[in-house]
């Protein structure tokens, strides 16, 4: 696994492991265990990094975990080999509805549903469990900035929606389909940073030329 940049972190640009993300691909199932390998990618799409999991999930709920296999190289290129599993549990939905699975954080041993590897460390855990702040992009972003990369992954999110929304049948029983909906959601926000960006976002000497950006 590469190194990581210096400053303050994004959660975005950190290496992440999300439970909802291995329950969607199929990587944790009840009463199972399965081995996979995941990766990242960087801003160029390029390889940013690999690991070995294995994931068990048992009915009676006492052999939960996820255990981790990688290489990481620290800031002087050193390369050292981490072996260590990461406990989950089941936990009623607050809206009566199933059950939520939660990480437990290896260090601050309090329940989570992302971990992160940023500032250097060696081991995947909770955002509360690092000293400095994991921030998320738009809290340190300029206006333009954070109204542009607001802009763009929500086209992002859309072209990827598109083929499951906007094609063949929009609609069930005369309501629009969940894909449809959400892609409806999502045009409609991305439409407001597109007004934003060109707006409150652009430097005043450039507002209102809808060339720039």
């Amino acid at each position: 696994m590469g190194r990581g940049s210096t400053g303050a972190w994004t959660v975005y640009e950190s290496k992440r492991i999300e439970l909802s993300w291995l329950l969607k691909k199929g990587f944790i199932k009840k009463n199972c265990k399965i081995s996979a390998n995941i990766s990242w990618t960087d801003s160029k799409n390029e390889n940013a990094g690999n690991i070995g999991i294995v994931s068990s999930y048992s009915i009676e709920g006492n052999q939960n975990f996820l255990e981790l296999n990688y290489t990481h190289t620290d800031r002087e290129g050193n390369k050292n080999d981490y072996n260590y599993s990461i406990q989950f549990f089941e936990q009623p939905s607050n809206l009566g509805k199933g059950k939520i699975l939660y990480f437990v954080c290896p260090q601050t041993f309090r329940k989570c549903r992302i971990l992160y590897m940023a500032y250097g460390s060696q081991i995947f855990k909770s955002r509360e469990a690092y000293r400095h702040r994991l921030y998320y992009d738009s809290q340190i972003a300029s206006k333009l900035s954070k109204y542009n990369d607001s802009f763009w992954r929500l086209d992002s999110y859309l072209n990827k929606l598109e083929p499951r929304a906007c094609r063949g049948e929009r609609t069930f029983k005369g309501r629009l389909t969940k894909a449809a909906q959400r892609y409806n959601k999502l045009y409609t926000k991305q439409c407001l940073m597109e007004e934003l960006r060109w707006t409150l976002g652009a430097p005043k000497c450039l507002k209102g030329f809808r060339g720039y950006g």
